[in-house]
Order: C-alpha cells, then sequence, then structure tokens
C-alpha cells in the first residue's frame, strides 16, 4: 500500500560534485533568529521585569499578612480588652425578696456589660427601692456603675432621689451628685453638696449619709436650713 507523502517541507540542495549526494534539509524557521543585541536586551528585560514582579508580588503578600494581624489584635483587644460583651436597651432587673415581694427594681436606658471586670456601665439609670408599708424610695441619675456582684451601684453626675405621697405628689426631693448606692443594705452616701427639700423647707450641707430604710438621712457639715413652702 502506498505511503502518503509526507507534507514537511524541504529543501533541495544541489551538490557542489558530482560525487557530493543530494542533501534534504528542513526549511529554516519562518521568524528570523533575533540578533545578539535584541537578545541582550530581551534578556535584560526579563531580569528586570522578574525581580520587579516579586517584589510586588511580596508587597501585596506583606500588606495582606499585616492587614490580618491587625484585625487579629484588633479583636483581641475589643474581647479581651475592656469592651462590652453584651449591651441591652430598656434594661431593667428586679430583686425579689423570700416572702415573693420586690425588694428594688434597676433600670437603664442603655446597659454594658464588660466580660474582663463583670461590671456594667448604665446610662440613665433609675433605681427603686420598695418599702413595706410605704413608699418607695426613687433614685436617678445620668450614668452608673454596677459592681461585679451587684452590691455596690454608683449613680454618677446629677442624682436625684425623691419619694411621694400616696396621691403621688412629691413629699421628698434630695438632689447631688456621685452618690454611692449599697442595695442590700438600701444605703446611700456622699461627699459632695446636698440639696435637702420638702414641701415646708429647704436644707442644704455637704456630705450625706441616707438610711433608705428607716427613711432616716443625715447631712454631715455646712448644714443650713431654710423654713418656706418650696414650690416644684
Amino acid at each position: 500500500m502506498p505511503t502518503a507523502p509526507s507534507m514537511r517541507r524541504t529543501m533541495i540542495t544541489l551538490p557542489g560534485t558530482p560525487e557530493q549526494p543530494m542533501q534534504a534539509q528542513p526549511v529554516a524557521s519562518l521568524v528570523p533568529e533575533p540578533s545578539p543585541t535584541l537578545k541582550s536586551r530581551m534578556a535584560s528585560a526579563v531580569g528586570t521585569w522578574v525581580p520587579t514582579a516579586m517584589l510586588a508580588f511580596l508587597a501585596v503578600a506583606s500588606t495582606l499578612w499585616l492587614a490580618q494581624v491587625g484585625n487579629t489584635d484588633a479583636q483581641s483587644k475589643r474581647f479581651n480588652g475592656h469592651a462590652p460583651d453584651l449591651t441591652m436597651e430598656e434594661f431593667e432587673v428586679t430583686t425579689m425578696g423570700e416572702d415573693g415581694r420586690p425588694q428594688r427594681r434597676l433600670s437603664a436606658a442603655y446597659m454594658a456589660h464588660f466580660s474582663d471586670t463583670q461590671t456594667k456601665e448604665l446610662t440613665h439609670p433609675h433605681l427603686v427601692v420598695f418599702r413595706d408599708q410605704a413608699e418607695p424610695w426613687h433614685i436617678a441619675s445620668d450614668r452608673g456603675w454596677v459592681s461585679a456582684d451587684n452590691d455596690v451601684v454608683m449613680l454618677l453626675g446629677k442624682v436625684h432621689i425623691w419619694r411621694n405621697t400616696p396621691d403621688g405628689k412629691r413629699e421628698i426631693h434630695i438632689e447631688t451628685e456621685d452618690l454611692r448606692v449599697l442595695p442590700d443594705e438600701e444605703y446611700a452616701e456622699t461627699a459632695l453638696p446636698v440639696s435637702f427639700s420638702t414641701p415646708e423647707s429647704l436644707t442644704t450641707g455637704t456630705g450625706m449619709h441616707a438610711y433608705l430604710r428607716e427613711s432616716r438621712v443625715e447631712l454631715l457639715s455646712k448644714v443650713k436650713t431654710k423654713i418656706e413652702p418650696i414650690s416644684r
């Protein structure tokens, strides 16, 4: 069976002498071989491009790595440092007595709990201390802080303490700042100026011990009292 002719192109070289046989040689590439000068330039260009590309790659990789490390550090500081792990709006908690009746209620517009100290920070806290057979005490401030075991409540900024009559009229109103409250003992104190008013009098002083369970308030120094009706 005849063999199909090869499609490879060849060039026939005529012999220079009768004794020299004919030789078949492949055709040279259609693309001419670059000159030595061009080869040198190409090698130089490749040699320059490779390190540049490597540097660019390393720069991008380093940037991504540093960004990842930075994010990890930020997250670590956020969760291991003083950052809240729990927040709540319209926070409210009521403590009940052994008889099933409420002893006190602490509420706030906003509460943030911190895992590193197990403390709480409050915005616009309002503490209500209930009493048997009597109207409750109310204590409100700009902001607040609650200790880890809940036995100390710091009411910070402007503080208002009041008690109403059964018909809702203001019976006692106390104004001060930075009040320390021991809820279990129903006791509060401050070393700052205090204003104590009733419908018939206004008393001012510096420093206060307030025994809420007994409805007794002591002003410690610089006490002055003015007897006259106070409108509120």
